[in-house]
């Protein structure tokens, strides 16, 4: 039988198949990872460097990482400020600093350098000012009425080329 032996082979298009079907497996693998490796990078680098929601509760978390680190110390404050108002369910509208709000803790009456931050009620929602200026401080509902705070996320705070004050914001939910 020397010249009539039977050869099993896999027809060419199910070996292109099988190593297709590996190529995209190992191509998933891969995309997965690097996106897994990405995300990593990025909340690191949030962590170290920059000023997102994540960077502040790791600066709450660890704040002998970036101790001195005065936007997140503001932000962190003005959080628990805004979280302590609304668990009082104050009515109405107003602007008071806040060293005068008697159900603050001590230390988030002042800032860190010292100064009340400016705590406003609106309807639709609690704003925390730090005034930066420390010859101006007019936390009035007056001031409260000329700040656009539309385009600020509820739980952020706005400071990026701001000279004269920080902005947080706590937007309420409010029933449709």
């Amino acid at each position: 039988m020397a010249g009539n032996e039977w050869k099993f082979t896999t027809p060419l298009w199910q070996s292109s198949l099988a190593a297709l079907s590996w190529a995209l497996l190992l191509a998933l693998v891969a995309l997965i990872g690097c996106k897994r490796f990405d995300g990593s990078l990025t909340r690191g680098l949030e962590e170290e460097k920059s000023y997102t929601r994540h960077a502040m509760e790791y600066h709450r978390e660890h704040p002998d990482k970036r101790r001195g680190d005065s936007v997140l110390e503001t932000w962190s404050a003005a959080d628990y400020i805004a979280l302590d108002v609304a668990k009082q369910k104050l009515k109405g509208e107003w602007a008071k600093p806040s060293d005068q709000l008697a159900f603050l803790p001590t230390d988030l009456k002042l800032d860190s350098g010292g100064r009340p931050f400016c705590v406003i009620q609106r309807d639709e929602a609690i704003i925390v000012l730090r005034f930066l200026d420390k010859t101006v401080m007019d936390c009035t509902l007056d001031t409260a009425r000329h700040l656009d705070i539309s385009n600020i996320h509820s739980e952020d705070m706005e400071f990026s080329g701001r000279t004269d004050y920080w902005i947080y914001v706590l937007k309420r939910l409010i029933a449709q």
